[in-house]
């Protein structure tokens, strides 16, 4: 699938409004990133 960049920011925009109206799921995805971080 090609992904052009006006798509990309689209995409971008609704994880970012999505992780702003979830903290739970923010708290998640901060801590998954952390821990995989760290497996590096």
């Amino acid at each position: 699938m090609a992904s052009n960049p006006k798509n990309e920011e689209i995409r971008w925009q609704v994880i970012k409004a999505m992780l702003d109206e979830f903290p739970t799921l923010k708290e998640k995805v901060k801590n998954y990133l952390k821990e995989q971080k760290l497996k590096k």
